[in-house]
């Protein structure tokens, strides 16, 4: 019985279904992440929570790489400094800046230098087979009248690693943008005049990242560092975007 030629194409297409499984989840590629958290109090006031993807992948290597970029640019407040170096030399090229700072300014003034305040956060927020995108945002304080606000989103492709441009994930960008704009044009209905002046545009462009979520894709404007912070911010659902994207 079990050497019949039945038998013998039924151990054929085991072996067949098992060796594609096998293959199968050899070439998935998964990508996890936790968190890398710095928090330093003295003379500044520096506090970092940014994503960490784990593992020793060139993927992981090149996200982890453009993130810490991120947060160097950020404590990057003298240009003589450049961004390839690690956030702990980063962080005390700050650190120094505010000491140069204080010693110049009080030898003219005789009140209190305000501490200099770093915000730094980032959050995964959406993560699928192929793709991971990841908000970014910091918050410079060095004194002025107001911070100097930056947000950003990255997505990143999990195989390489490779930071994805809207070209790379939306196939038709025309198209997309005339959705986009039914979306922004019904956020605007609802906004205050100084909401309104503040992105008035005679000319509608995507933003040059956009963010996705477990709910569609996020669009997001803002004026930050003008006189006034306004922002705009929507969701165009997977329903509505899905025959727009690559993934």
């Amino acid at each position: 019985m079990f050497n019949s030629p039945t038998f013998k194409l039924f151990k054929i297409s085991c072996f067949t279904i098992i060796s594609m499984l096998c293959f199968s989840c050899k070439d998935e590629v998964t990508l996890n992440f936790s968190e890398t958290s710095i928090i330093s109090e003295d003379e500044t006031i520096i506090e970092i929570n940014i994503p960490k993807a784990e593992g020793k992948t060139d993927a992981a290597k090149q996200i982890n790489t453009t993130l810490t970029n991120f947060v160097n640019t950020a404590l990057n407040v003298d240009a003589i400094n450049g961004n390839k170096i690690s956030t702990r030399e980063s962080i005390t090229n700050f650190k120094k800046s505010y000491s140069n700072f204080k010693k110049q300014i009080g030898k003219t003034l005789y009140t209190e230098i305000p501490a200099w305040e770093v915000l730094i956060d980032g959050e995964v927020i959406f993560k699928s087979k192929t793709i991971t995108s990841i908000a970014m945002n910091s918050s410079i304080n060095t004194g002025g009248a107001h911070s100097n606000l930056v947000f950003k989103f990255f997505n990143f492709d999990i195989q390489t690693g490779k930071q994805l441009k809207t070209s790379d994930l939306i196939n038709d960008v025309p198209a997309f943008t005339a959705l986009a704009k039914k979306y922004y044009n019904k956020e605007l209905l609802s906004a205050n005049e100084d909401r309104i002046a503040a992105f008035k545009t005679d000319t509608f462009k995507l933003p040059k990242h956009l963010g996705f979520s477990d709910d569609g894709v996020i669009v997001f404007y803002d004026t930050f560092n003008t006189a006034s912070n306004n922002i705009i911010e929507f969701t165009i659902p997977y329903v509505k975007a899905n025959e727009f994207l690559n993934f």
